[in-house]
């Protein structure tokens, strides 16, 4: 049966992390994957993190294998900064995963925003590991030392106030006893009294039987007090300035707290395309993907928010047309029409320079109906062609040139991807607008030669899972 399995593992197509451990095998990279091994499927999925302990001295050779691989190194907030560790994030496309490496040169066990504490056990670990594809394992003793000393690190006064047994604690029981079962006592006396002569034999065995049901809530959190006391000196505490960023955000006073940022720089991504290629439904796929690690906003140019100038314009014109009723002849479009036009320019470039900020600052933008040279007919400048119809006035050239200098300052993205598609598939899809407006709409971007803009051309007739798959794939590969 050993063999049937091993067979059928060689033959599966190689993931993104067998890869990597192959890579990091012929390297020569000491490491090993310390901790959640036990559950293969939840962090092969992205649904989870890999953490990797590797030898200092080898990290940067870590970093090339990862760096070759696609892997992009991300940096959290200053707050948030974990001593001796590294996130890493790559898209697995056969498995169509966002996969996260977290790298440790050192063992630090708790959790972001409460006391650290540093296990200096980090050489056993790496001395004395098992082989597993795709990483190898720390020896099953000290595997289930790191695992009892990190429970209880995570007990808490919120654990008082639940009833029962609390959800995460249950969560574990498996890997608990799965852990439990491989472990020799006398092997793993030896090592703690080696390793961690602060944690006697009597304390650990208390700590172990705390993890199972029944154990009195008081008790776990004297031992999670206890505990802090043996491991103060490798305590790590968190950022001071932590507690009052909490209490304001809480309070909405404070903006939300940011999530990684790529530590190569943001980016600026454009989704093109013509009325019912799916630009909205693709960049909410693709901002609820990224957004689950990464500082993610999302841009509709066509449509962005009004300022008071273009709300107070656009008053007038309404107020206006119930005054006069059928209002100025079609196709004469009046001094009003043309400032508001000017109003819609600015707000769309006050929100291109917004969403271009943020990008500078590490985040990643995107942005459907980006004003590009081959959409202007779609969201571009429009009194040039309107000032012919009787028009042409001094202070309607002058609206002209205000309203083209907004455009021009609307610079290139930093990625362009077209979701083309055919204009009568268009037309099926858009119920909602005259088919004669879709599909002329549709033809603007169907009929545009791309070949020397750079743009990423993506087959928007497939069905949604592909194309949003393609999408992840040129996203990731251009961010």
């Amino acid at each position: 049966m050993a063999a049937v399995t091993e067979r059928a593992t060689l033959a599966r197509t190689p993931t993104l992390l067998d890869r990597l451990g192959e890579a990091l095998d012929l390297g020569g990279v000491s490491c090993c994957q310390w901790k959640g091994h036990y559950k293969r499927s939840h962090w092969e999925s992205g649904a989870g993190d890999v953490d990797l302990l590797v030898d200092p001295s080898l990290a940067e050779r870590l970093d090339g294998a990862l760096d070759r691989l696609g892997f992009k190194l991300a940096l959290p907030p200053s707050v948030a900064l974990i001593p001796g560790s590294a996130n890493w994030f790559g898209y697995d496309a056969h498995q169509r995963a966002l996969v996260h490496v977290h790298v440790h040169v050192q063992l630090m066990l708790g959790r972001f925003g409460t006391t650290m504490y540093r296990l200096p056990i980090e050489r056993a670990l790496l001395d004395a590991t098992a082989p597993r594809l795709p990483f190898s394992v720390p020896a099953p003793e000290l595997e289930f030392l790191v695992f009892v000393l990190r429970s209880v690190a995570r007990y808490g006064v919120r654990d008082l106030l639940t009833r029962g047994q609390p959800r995460w604690l249950r969560a574990l029981q498996t890997e608990f006893a799965y852990l439990l079962a491989q472990v020799d006592r006398r092997l793993l006396l030896a090592r703690l009294a080696a390793l961690l002569p602060s944690i006697d034999a009597a304390f650990f065995d208390a700590c172990a039987r705390s993890l199972r049901p029944g154990v009195s809530r008081w008790v776990r959190l004297w031992l999670r007090l206890s505990l802090h006391w043996r491991l103060r000196p490798h305590a790590h505490g968190p950022s001071p300035v932590l507690f009052p960023l909490r209490v304001g955000r809480r309070l909405r006073i404070l903006p939300r707290a940011r999530r990684l940022r790529l530590a190569h720089g943001g980016s600026l991504v454009a989704l093109l395309g013509g009325d019912g290629a799916g630009k909205t439904t693709c960049t909410a796929e693709l901002a609820s993907w990224l957004g689950t690690q990464f500082d993610v906003r999302t841009a509709h140019l066509g449509r962005p928010p009004r300022s008071l100038t273009t709300l107070l314009v656009g008053g007038l014109l309404r107020l206006r047309r119930a005054l006069r009723g059928s209002g100025a002849p079609a196709g004469t479009p009046d001094l009003l029409e043309l400032l508001r036009l000017v109003c819609t320019a600015r707000d769309r470039y006050h929100l291109f320079a917004k969403m271009r900020r943020f990008a500078v600052a590490g985040g990643i933008a995107l942005c459907e109906r980006y004003p590009v040279q081959q959409n202007r007919l779609l969201v571009g400048p429009e009194i040039a062609r309107l000032i012919g119809h009787g028009r042409d006035t001094i202070l309607s050239r002058w609206l002209m040139r205000v309203e083209q200098w907004y455009y021009r300052r609307i610079t290139r993205p930093d990625v362009i991807i077209v979701l083309l598609v055919d204009p009568e598939l268009a037309v099926q899809r858009k119920t909602d607008e005259p088919a004669d407006y879709v599909r002329a709409r549709s033809r603007i971007i169907w009929e545009t030669d791309w070949s020397d803009t750079g743009a990423h051309l993506v087959d928007a007739s497939r069905p949604l899972a592909e194309v949003v798959a393609h999408l992840k794939a040129v996203v990731w590969a251009e961010i």
